[in-house]
């Protein structure tokens, strides 16, 4: 179940994260322990901000320092830590080699940075027995998503991107992903910011085009408006939305994975209609963490699955592998 917050129109005005307050409190217990990730940058700190005024105070804090900044990834721990042992909740500071991770994996930096910053959340849930975790996405990142994902071939599951409320299993760990601030755009989360005097820390990387989310933010969405001549964001959004209905009526058409062990069951996937069994294996592969995923990485699996003989195994992105072994298709994580 989620929040209840549909994203048909990016709201720009900072009164409409105050009205999220109370529908958090009647979906999510405030008295219990919850996980909240923070950069230091405008979006989680406005985030962060939002759950306290709505009671929730037993916040776990947790910081992923990527290492990709030098002194600037230092300073943003130190301001994450300080604001934390202001406000009385309890914080993690977690650092990761994104940049030696991602040459040895022959990776994207972005790509990397969002696994490992995942991996790190996942251990400190797993430590702290909190499987909930508040993340700051926005509508803007949505939209963004959803271009990403469209241009990748993920079809209708890639188009309708975030959503509000979701779970990925990541390191053997459920974790239950709450993405309070889809309905509200960037526009939004700055009036609250400025409005309540929240400070934050500006990361210069998100003006550079180094990383393909900036370079839709930046450039593509731009000439998007003016090739139409319109804001093209609300239209996205309604295009997202509506794939999102549709998978939430396929999910449940298709009915559970067949799982065998650790794996899914190779003989019963087979008879599967292939627009079913394409379904299930996506499903299987973002389920399981797999980053990326599209028409490509699914058609991989399938050649796998079907094949009779050779070949048994395939490379996905992020350093995992889809093998076939003794009637069982399983995917193995990168080391």
């Amino acid at each position: 179940m989620g929040l209840g917050i549909r994203a048909h129109r990016v709201k720009t005005d900072g009164s409409a994260i105050e009205e999220l307050a109370a529908r958090l409190v009647e979906r999510w217990d405030p008295l219990r322990p919850h996980l909240v990730a923070v950069s230091g940058g405008i979006d989680s700190m406005v985030l962060w901000h939002l759950l306290r005024s709505a009671g929730f105070r037993k916040l776990i804090v947790v910081h992923v320092d990527h290492g990709l900044r030098g002194e600037e990834s230092t300073k943003d721990s130190e301001f994450v830590a300080a604001a934390a042992a202001g406000s009385g909740d309890e914080s993690v500071i977690r650092h990761v080699a994104v940049a030696a991770e991602a040459k040895r994996r022959k990776q994207s930096l972005e790509t990397m940075a969002r696994d490992l910053r995942y991996r790190a959340i996942a251990a400190v849930a797993g430590e702290r027995d909190c499987p909930r975790v508040f993340l700051a996405h926005h509508a803007d990142d949505r939209i963004e998503t959803a271009l990403m994902h469209l241009f990748r071939g993920a079809g209708s599951r890639g188009l309708a991107g975030m959503s509000e409320e979701s779970v990925r299993r990541v390191e053997g760990i459920d974790l239950t992903l709450i993405r309070p601030l889809l309905g509200v755009g960037r526009a939004a989360i700055m009036d609250y910011a400025v409005k309540h005097g929240l400070p934050w820390r500006e990361d210069a990387s998100n003006q550079s085009d180094f990383a393909l989310r900036n370079r839709i933010r930046h450039r593509l969405l731009p000439e998007i408006e003016a090739v139409f001549g319109r804001d093209p964001r609300e239209a996205i959004l309604r295009a997202a939305d509506l794939a999102a209905l549709d998978e939430a009526w396929a999910a449940e058409m298709l009915g559970d994975l067949p799982r065998r062990g650790e794996g899914l069951d190779v003989a019963v996937l087979r008879t599967y209609p292939k627009a079913r069994q394409s379904r299930l294996l996506l499903s299987w592969l973002r389920e399981s963490g797999v980053p990326d995923c599209g028409f490509a990485e699914v058609a991989l699996v399938a050649q796998i699955l079907e094949a009779r003989g050779r070949p048994a195994k395939g490379n996905l992105p992020g350093g995992f592998h889809v093998r076939r072994r003794a009637g069982v298709l399983f995917i193995e994580a990168p080391a």
